[in-house]
């Protein structure tokens, strides 16, 4: 809420879901801090206006630019459909070189991070992101209470890191596309109209939150069971 208070691109800072209060949860019954829980509801474009806004805000290099330009209040407003106009312009957005703030992962990033591979880590082949057992680690649509769900309450992977499967899905950078072959480090295809989900969400089955399962959506589409989580390099 704080860093999107103010922003010129038509992103409404006190929709409740930037708040993540959303409906009919065990931790809202419970009285704790609805603020713990993900965002919703938020759109790709949306996604990359706060990454610029909060790497601005902490006084870093943006890792987003348009049209050479990393203030996101010079941008204008976020496409609001999948044929709006200004979709030709923003779909043109790229990756800063050298930036230092936040951003959102690419698929193959999202995808090593899950699976809690590193130098430092034997590889591991856990069907989620932790665990051979969605219930260890996933809110999904048979244990979520149909609500997202606050961060940090089930296990966390290797890496430390929470919610990776279920949840919300999260945005990622790639415009969906094929890969050929090894690929280190993919970036995914230069254009699309597609771009990619990962992670599966508190209203998708166990199975869809595995560490593999993909999809893809018009980046202009902010859902009930959509959110993202940033990165820096």
């Amino acid at each position: 809420m704080a860093v999107m208070t103010g922003n010129n691109n038509w992103i409404n800072a006190n929709n409740f879901y930037w708040s993540t209060r959303e409906f009919n949860t065990q931790e809202n019954t419970a009285g704790a801090d609805r603020n713990q829980r993900p965002v919703t509801h938020v759109s790709w474009y949306d996604a990359i206006v706060f990454c610029n806004r909060l790497s601005m805000r902490e006084g870093l290099m943006p890792a987003y630019q348009l049209n050479g330009n990393t203030d996101p209040d010079t941008w204008g407003p976020v496409p609001a459909t999948w044929n709006d106009p200004l979709r030709a312009v923003w779909d043109t957005v790229e990756i800063v070189p050298g930036s230092t703030g936040y951003r959102l992962p690419t698929d193959a990033q999202w995808e090593f991070a899950a699976k809690a591979r590193s130098n430092a880590l034997p590889p591991i082949g856990f069907a989620f992101s932790g665990s051979n057992n969605a219930n260890d680690v996933a809110w999904h649509v048979a244990n979520s209470g149909n609500s997202p769900r606050m961060v940090g309450l089930l296990t966390p992977n290797a890496l430390g890191i929470y919610d990776m499967s279920g949840n919300v899905m999260e945005w990622c950078w790639n415009w969906i596309g094929s890969y050929t072959g090894i690929e280190i480090d993919p970036m995914g295809p230069s254009s699309g109209s597609s771009r990619m989900l990962r992670g599966g969400s508190f209203d998708d089955s166990s199975f869809e939150t595995r560490s593999v399962n993909r999809r893809s959506i018009s980046p202009d589409t902010g859902f009930y069971g959509y959110g993202f989580r940033v990165v820096r390099p």
